[in-house]
Parts: structure tokens; C-alpha cells; sequence
């Protein structure tokens, strides 16, 4: 716009000095005719922008990597001539809080109807909202800019990739409502001993074999059975930051990938479960049973944001802490960050197993000290991850 502006002054000063110089009628005419042309066109404007308006339509959901499309419609009713629309829009990402700006110009033409299309890739997931608070209308020569306001605010629910997971149970849990499943491992019984191994730091004292110990002269722990009925919850974890370690989007994108894969897998096998996050000290919880719980279930996770630093310790506490270690007895953990001790010492409540998400390593298994680590490269979980062992 300031282009136009300097460049139309310019020919006005050049105009001006032709008709200094020469003393001639046709600069004067000249002069006064472009004088008098931008007076008209901000007229011509005002009176075209009575009779606009502008309408956004943005598609209510997509997959993350998909584009979401944003449907500007402009409404006339007079042909009076119009210059350019400029229309900013403001893209939030209400889970991430990361916020993109673009700006759109709309060219409208002698129609009364015309349709304006922009798309804006979703490259996380979340609930993404569309907004613009005003426009900024241009007259023909680009010389004048009016801004009038237009209501834009709308939300799209971006769902994490979708990965079909072929999951295999080692130990079964029942449902609440029906069935008798057991589980494929002895040890049906809490108080039964399933097995022996080395004693580990952390592991509780009464655990230990002291006859057994005594003759081989160091500490053997009894492992006892686990029991099959049992409540399952899938305990996710998403943080900006984990101390001093930045944790990207793409990392916390993966947690809720595999979190609704592992509900959905789960959901097919007829297994009713509990999906969880600890925000705040809160532990925030939703039972999926069906289709609509596991809907507002992945509403729950992509609406509420992100942490900014999260201290893994501080999660598996707050849940030590709560009656919840009453009530659950199956743990699927799902984080890009964990310690070591806390999960050794989550493991002796529960059966757990740890997805934890790494940058750069390869799908990974490891069972230690009762518990077992899933790790799960992010660059790569889309086109690796297709069975789980939990």
C-alpha cells in the first residue's frame, strides 16, 4: 500500500512541476484530475463496502498432516467497484497454545457470489481455532484502506494418525459387566508365590526369601501371582518441557496417538478401561466402556493443554497418593519421559508396562526389576508401531 502511495505521489509532484514548468493548460488538467481520482475512488469504496459480506465455513474435524480448509465467501449486492480484501487470520492450537498468523487477500470480481479457499495444514493435533476480528478493504488504487469488522471464529478438532494396533494381552483383565478371563500366566492368587528372582534396590524387605537367601548367600525376592480380574488404566503423559529437556510437539503428538490406538484396541477386544492424566496434581480420568465414552474421551485429550514442565516423579505420586492405587491393578503408562525408581516403585501397586517415546531408537523391549519399557521412535511409530505386547 505504501508503495502505491509514494509512486502515486510522484506522478502528482511530477505533474505539478510540468505545469510550473511549461505554464500550460493539459499538467494543470492533468494535476487536477489526479488530485481529484483518489477522492472518487474512496467514495466509490465506502459506497461498495455498504453492501458486502463475509462468511467463513472451516471443516469441523481432520487427521493431524491433513489440511484444513478454510471457506471464505463474499456476498455482494451492488456492482459498484471494489478494490482488494484483506482478511488476517489467527490459527490457535488451544492444546499447544501455539498461535500462527496468515494474511488472505480476496480479489472479488463482478459476481454477487464469490467463494475464496485457504488451506492451513494441521501439523499437531488439538482443537484448532480459526478468528479474525476485522477486514481491511483497499480502493482500486490501493491508496486508501478501511476496516470494517467480521465475525470468524471457528473450531476444528484435529484427531491424532490413526494406527490400527494388533495388541497382545500376557495377562488378561476382565471386564466389569461380563466374562470369566484368566490370566495366561500362574499365579492366580496375590498371595501366591509365581516365582523367584534377584533382589533389586527399592524392592520391599518382606519380599525377600531369607531361607533361600541365607544358603546362597544373597538376597532372592519372592514374586507373587497377579491377580486376572482387574480395572485397566492408561495413564498418558504430555509436557512441554521435563526439567531441563525441551519436549517437542511431535513427542506429545505420539503420546496421543498411541493412547487412542491402545483404547481403540482394547475397546474392540471387548475390554472396558480407564483413560487418565494427572494436570495439575489432578488426576483426571474418563472410563471408556463404548463408542460415545471413547468420543469423549479424544475430546478430553485434545482440548485441554499442555503442561509446561511436568516432573514424571510428580505424576506417579500423585497417584500413589490417591485411593487410585485401590482401584487399578493393570497400568499401561504412556510418556515421552519416566524415572526409573518411581515406575519401580508404581510397579509393586501395579501390573505395569511403559511406553515411553524417544527420538532416534528403534523399537525397543526391555522388562527390568517387574515392570517392562516400551520404547517407541517418534520419527517412525506411524509405519513401525502395528502390535504391542502389554
Amino acid at each position: 500500500m505504501w508503495k502505491h502511495r509514494i509512486g502515486y505521489a510522484a506522478v502528482v509532484v511530477a505533474a505539478l512541476i510540468t505545469y510550473i514548468v511549461a505554464d500550460r493548460r493539459e499538467p494543470l488538467v492533468l494535476l487536477c484530475l489526479l488530485v481529484l481520482v483518489p477522492v472518487l475512488g474512496m467514495i466509490l469504496q465506502r459506497l461498495a463496502m455498504r453492501g458486502i459480506s463475509v462468511n467463513c465455513h472451516v471443516q469441523g474435524t481432520c487427521r493431524m498432516g491433513q489440511q484444513i480448509a478454510v471457506v471464505l465467501e463474499v456476498e455482494r449486492k451492488n456492482r459498484l467497484p471494489l478494490g482488494a480484501i484483506r482478511i488476517r487470520l489467527v490459527f490457535k492450537n488451544v492444546l499447544y497454545g501455539d498461535q500462527k498468523e496468515t494474511t488472505v487477500w480476496l480479489l472479488p470480481g463482478e459476481q454477487k457470489q464469490m467463494t475464496f479457499t485457504y488451506l492451513y495444514e494441521a501439523a499437531d493435533c488439538g482443537n484448532v481455532k480459526t478468528c479474525a476480528a476485522s477486514a481491511q478493504y483497499q480502493d482500486l488504487f490501493g491508496l486508501a484502506v478501511f476496516t470494517r469488522s467480521v465475525d470468524i471464529s471457528r473450531e476444528t478438532l484435529v484427531y491424532p494418525p490413526e494406527i490400527r494396533l494388533n495388541m497382545e494381552l500376557l495377562k488378561r483383565p476382565e471386564t466389569k459387566s461380563f466374562g470369566e478371563l484368566y490370566s495366561q500366566k500362574r499365579g492366580q492368587d496375590i498371595s501366591e508365590v509365581s516365582g523367584l528372582r534377584d533382589y533389586v534396590p527399592g524392592d520391599s524387605m518382606n519380599s525377600i526369601h531369607w531361607k533361600l537367601s541365607g544358603k546362597l548367600d544373597e538376597l532372592i525376592v519372592r514374586e507373587f501371582g497377579q491377580p486376572s480380574n482387574y480395572n485397566t488404566l492408561i495413564l498418558y503423559e504430555m509436557m512441554k518441557r521435563n526439567r531441563e529437556k525441551e519436549i517437542p510437539n511431535s513427542c506429545n503428538n505420539a503420546v496421543l496417538a498411541l493412547t487412542v490406538s491402545l483404547s481403540m484396541s482394547m475397546l474392540e477386544l471387548n475390554l472396558e478401561h480407564n483413560v487418565g492424566r494427572v494436570l495439575n496434581k489432578d488426576i483426571q480420568i474418563v472410563p471408556v466402556n463404548s463408542m460415545d465414552t471413547y468420543e469423549q474421551m479424544q475430546m478430553n485429550l485434545l482440548c485441554k493443554p499442555v503442561v509446561e514442565e511436568v516432573n514424571g516423579a510428580d505424576t506417579v505420586y500423585s497417584f500413589l497418593r490417591g485411593n487410585l492405587r485401590n482401584e487399578y491393578t493393570k497400568m499401561i503408562y504412556i510418556t515421552p519421559c519416566y524415572e526409573e525408581e518411581t515406575a519401580r516403585q508404581l510397579s509393586r501397586e501395579v501390573d505395569l508396562t511403559v511406553l515411553q517415546i524417544v527420538q532416534g531408537r528403534k523399537l525397543d523391549y526391555t522388562a527390568s526389576a517387574g515392570y517392562a519399557v516400551i520404547s517407541i521412535d517418534v520419527d517412525t511409530y506411524q509405519e513401525t508401531m502395528n502390535s504391542v505386547t502389554i
